[in-house]
């Protein structure tokens, strides 16, 4: 069967776009990937289980070295796990060749098959563009104007499983126990304190005595802020309790399960029971020897008395340990105190990079940035400061 001129001709014209199609795909893949390399990698990919800390590092290095460059990475959040930013580094191997180092804290939420996305942005900047910036001397820095440029939105395929047995948490951990004694009079209180440290994922509802049937119990808690790390939150917790009872009662063990990812085993950790021995008040200690007047006595009138001294006592009892439970520390008062701590450029960066999940901070951070940079210390570093905290204050 032979064809006709014109099929011919439509054919060479239907190949001739065909090609110019697959040229023009080629130079597009080419013009995004020419400016930079980047490799994203996770400590882990497998036998990961289900809130076990895992790293993700991400390095970038400019190709392109004509132009200054910036690098932008922001983690898509998703309710199959949790991530935080914990360090980012910059390099400057030379001029227009510049490398940046990203660390996350992977925590998986969910079990099975997971997917973390992010998105990969770079920021280019002309020499021009960076000369502008710069009005009297290099130490007063204005926003560098950029061009944002859309690199890859890579992610990573991680396999998450659940433990067979549920666990307090997932880690390293230690719990220890102080009592200050072993026996009281009654209504007279026993001072108990279980404190917890380590490195890992904690449950957030873990407590140590939670009620003893027939003892009040007065509660407080001193905790330093869990600190991420490439290994998890490190934790100190201590719980104080005040135990008043009216007769002896059994102080239980306090166990604590948790799971080493490391060592793959089951390990608790476990505080003694103890027996806590209760005299009771004898009221008629309470009453004068001496004689009095054959008139009756209203005994009634005086066990109130008592109650009410007992009350004021319990009373002055949970006012000390209320003094253990940590103030509630305002945004305001939490942001000042970490951005004005800050002495340099770089320790004002990793400061303000704890804030930019809820704030937008670009603008302060590409001025620090070049700061960090120039390897010279701004005059306006207080100016910064103060427009940071004014971000991060705004209702």
């Amino acid at each position: 069967m032979s064809l006709s001129t014109k099929d011919i001709s439509m054919k060479n014209i239907h190949g001739k776009i065909f090609l110019l199609l697959l040229l023009a795909f080629s130079l597009s893949h080419a013009e995004e990937n020419r400016y930079c390399s980047y490799n994203l990698k996770s400590s882990k990919y497998q036998n990961i289980i289900l809130n076990e800390p895992i790293k993700i590092s991400f390095i970038t290095r400019q190709k392109l070295h004509s132009e200054v460059m910036f690098f932008d990475l922001i983690a898509k959040s998703s309710d199959a796990y949790e991530i935080i930013s914990i360090n980012e580094k910059r390099h400057e191997y030379n001029y227009h060749d510049a490398q940046k180092e990203f660390e996350f804290l992977l925590i998986p939420k969910k079990s099975g098959k997971i997917k973390v996305n992010f998105n990969f942005n770079i920021r280019r900047a002309s020499d021009d563009a960076v000369a502008i910036a710069y009005v009297g001397s290099r130490d007063n820095v204005k926003s560098i104007p950029t061009v944002k440029v859309h690199i890859a939105s890579p992610s990573l395929a991680l396999d998450v499983k659940q433990l067979s047995t549920d666990v307090d948490a997932i880690g390293n951990f230690s719990l220890s126990m102080k009592l200050d004694k072993s026996s009281s009079n009654s209504y007279d209180a026993i001072n108990v304190v279980y404190t917890l440290e380590g490195k890992g994922i904690l449950d957030k509802n873990f407590e140590p005595i939670q009620e003893i049937k027939g003892v009040s119990i007065f509660r407080g808690m001193k905790e330093s802020e869990p600190r991420a790390t490439n290994n998890g939150y490190i934790y100190k917790k201590e719980w104080s309790y005040a135990l008043i009872g009216a007769k002896s009662f059994t102080l239980p063990a306090v166990t604590l399960s948790t799971y080493n990812y490391k060592t793959q085993q089951f390990i608790k950790r476990q505080t003694k029971e103890k027996n806590i021995k209760i005299t009771a008040l004898d009221i008629n200690n309470l009453l004068d020897d001496r004689d009095a007047p054959q008139t009756a006595i209203n005994y009634k009138e005086y066990i109130n008395y008592l109650y009410n001294i007992l009350i004021f006592i319990a009373g002055f009892i949970l006012a000390k340990f209320l003094d253990f439970i940590p103030k509630k520390v305002t945004k305001r008062e939490e942001c000042c105190k970490l951005i004005n701590a800050a002495k340099t450029p770089k320790e004002l960066l990793n400061a303000s990079l704890r804030f930019t999940k809820n704030v937008d901070l670009k603008e302060e951070i590409n001025n620090l940035e070049i700061m960090i940079y120039e390897q010279k210390r701004s005059k306006n570093i207080a100016a910064l400061k103060a427009a940071i905290i004014k971000k991060i204050d705004k209702p």
